[in-house]
């Protein structure tokens, strides 16, 4: 079993989910096509690797996560010309990033070279905490709604935004499940999982009403509610078992 070296894990995820997703604005993400798109995003994937990872001796890992990022990206975009392959093509996409992390995180670097990043000489075990929790805000919120976006219509077999042409606020239901997985990530970090089952029972007792309307509505909204939840509290314990 290889082993990982936490100090450097958790920075290149945190790296990884701040320039794929918090940085990463919707004309990156539509324009990566575009060499100067492209060479940008890959600037600020190599930039967070660089300043989080804390040695700023050590070239060789930023270069490195920022190369493979970089022909990971561009298979994608061959990739993503094919229809109705979102979700398949999303996940593959990010489990091969972070695979190369956790690749990168395997390495015996100190055979080479000692790390030695600057916040080790500070309180590295609030630093790595801090980072763990900010990377597992954004994929609770930011990269689980996307997958959950991609998810729904390949499950239901229909256009959601059939079903909401005429539901509630826009965007609403997006910032509802940043929320709801917010709070379980909170919950679970915090030991509070009778917090987490009343949220779950609770959003399902308000939800109650839609079964009794339109039935391909109502299956919407309990897959993606159920998706929500399971992503988020997986997640969150994943993310817990990081902690220093």
């Amino acid at each position: 079993m290889p082993t990982f070296d936490l100090t450097l894990l958790i920075p290149l995820l945190a790296a990884h989910f701040l320039s794929d997703f918090a940085f990463q604005t919707n004309h990156i993400a539509r324009n990566k096509r575009k060499p100067h798109i492209l060479l940008l995003h890959l600037f600020i994937t190599g930039a967070f690797a660089y300043l989080l990872v804390g040695d700023f001796r050590e070239w060789r890992i930023p270069i490195l996560l920022t190369a493979s990022h970089g022909l990971i990206d561009l298979l994608k975009n061959k990739l993503s010309k094919r229809p109705n392959k979102e979700l398949a093509i999303f996940l593959s996409d990010q489990g091969a990033h972070i695979a190369v992390i956790f690749a990168l995180a395997s390495v015996d670097w100190a055979t080479i070279r000692t790390l030695a990043p600057w916040w080790q000489a500070h309180n590295p075990a609030s630093y790595l905490s801090f980072l763990v929790f900010l990377t597992a805000t954004i994929a609770t919120t930011q990269a689980c709604g996307i997958a959950i976006a991609k998810a729904l219509p390949g499950m239901l077999e229909t256009d959601p935004a059939k079903l909401q042409a005429d539901t509630g606020l826009n965007r609403a239901g997006r910032y509802i499940g940043y929320l709801e997985r917010l709070l379980l990530l909170i919950f679970v970090f915090s030991n509070q999982l009778a917090a987490a089952g009343f949220l779950i029972a609770a959003k399902s007792i308000f939800r109650y009403q839609k079964t009794n309307e339109n039935r391909e509505q109502a299956e919407y909204i309990l897959l993606g509610t159920l998706l929500s939840f399971t992503l988020g509290i997986t997640i969150a314990f994943a993310a817990k078992a990081l902690l220093p």
